[in-house]
């Protein structure tokens, strides 16, 4: 099979052939891919500054497929049922609280297409088969129709994260939004944010076709290279917002356009007002010495943030990782009942794994917004 490396230079992922992996254990399932995406998160490896210190290893967490192989201790999966790659399983995970893993991962919540992790080592959902452990909880099964599978990719990771920052911002409807960073995520999140009723939804970031794109479903645009985007944001909420979201993380830039790590999280507490709540779902992970080095600097998740405002404000803030697990089935029926499309935000459709390295140059250069890797659908018969 064909699958994309990354062995420990930023800036440089290649495809590979590799064997087509096997069941291992009683709880294994081996997926032939068909739809797979480029996440934001991919571009932290990529820039060389998120993953395990062993390189190399196979790229991409975002997947669905069908079963060509399973193990004999499975008990809700059957041979071809088509699935979408959830996380690992564990008590946690069957409570609906993935982030919590300790299962496969317990010195970290990142796992599949990150490297080899503590647990039993994974490979990644950019290729054209993966293995997935603990596949009866790891696994969420979809309908047998491929009609709706670019809606479908999305909820395997930046469709539940975007709706999930507004949870953690304690949002309700009617709420006024900043959402800070206009990718896949902080998009979804803005258009989530309207879905659920919003009066008004401020999307920030810098890049053109970005922001065109979060005013396509009716967010204001606001570029932070132009003017400090907190007085453009007061200039029509004097008050300041319900609710803000950093949908960007560790790789934050300020007005410069320069590396500034507390800049968006300071942002938000600037503009959210009185009682208002914090979403923080962009990755802050603390990060050592990285195979990247030295083009990625270690990342200790400490920030200078105005601890002051936070308090005097009586702001709330919740942060971490997206229950992907738990928001799943809801965000399905929204997809299934017509009442979301967040297929919007792709814009690069790949029919073979060749063009992946192209595609992660273009997704870093934000030539792209959100590429999906779409390959043959198996042709065998299941019993």
């Amino acid at each position: 099979m064909k699958a994309t490396v990354w062995e420990g230079k930023p800036f440089h992922v290649f495809v590979q052939e590799m064997p087509i992996p096997k069941v291992q254990h009683p709880n294994d399932v081996v997926i032939k891919i068909t739809t797979s995406a480029i996440c934001g998160s991919d571009l932290h490896t990529y820039r060389g500054r998120l993953g395990s210190k062993n390189p190399p290893w196979l790229m991409g967490h975002e997947a669905i497929g069908t079963i060509v192989e399973a193990g004999d201790g499975l008990k809700t999966l059957n041979l071809g049922d088509r699935v979408m790659i959830e996380l690992t399983s564990c008590g946690y995970c069957n409570d609906g609280r993935m982030a919590s893993c300790m299962t496969h991962s317990p010195q970290t919540v990142i796992d599949i297409g990150y490297g080899p992790s503590p647990g039993e080592p994974l490979e990644g959902a950019q290729a054209e088969y993966i293995r997935i452990p603990f596949a009866d909880s790891s696994c969420f099964k979809l309908p047998q129709s491929t009609e709706l599978d670019l809606d479908f990719i999305l909820l395997s990771d930046v469709f539940p994260t975007a709706w999930f920052a507004l949870d953690c911002a304690n949002f309700q409807p009617g709420d006024t939004v900043a959402v800070f960073g206009a990718g896949p995520v902080g998009v979804l999140c803005a258009y989530s944010a309207l879905l659920r009723g919003a009066t008004k939804v401020y999307s920030v970031d810098y890049v053109p076709a970005r922001l065109e794109k979060a005013a396509s479903i009716g967010a204001v645009p606001i570029d932070f290279n132009k003017k400090d985007p907190v007085t453009q944001i007061m200039a029509c909420e004097p008050r300041g917002v319900r609710c803000s979201c950093d949908c960007v993380g560790l790789d934050c830039l300020n007005d410069k356009l320069e590396p500034q790590e507390n800049v968006v999280l300071n942002n938000c507490i600037r503009v959210t007002e009185a009682g208002g709540g914090i979403g923080l779902i962009g990755i802050y992970a603390p990060l050592g010495p990285s195979p990247g080095m030295p083009l990625a600097s270690p990342h200790q998740g400490v920030l200078s943030v105005l601890v002051g405002q936070l308090w005097t404000k009586g702001l709330s803030l919740k942060c971490g990782t997206a229950e992907i697990h738990r928001l799943q089935p809801p965000l399905r029926d929204l997809i299934e009942c017509g009442k979301a499309k967040p297929s919007f935000v792709i814009d690069e459709i790949l029919h073979s794994m060749d063009e992946v390295p192209h595609a992660y140059q273009r997704f870093e250069k934000r030539e792209i917004l959100k590429p999906v890797i779409q390959l043959p659908y198996p042709m065998e018969t299941f019993d």
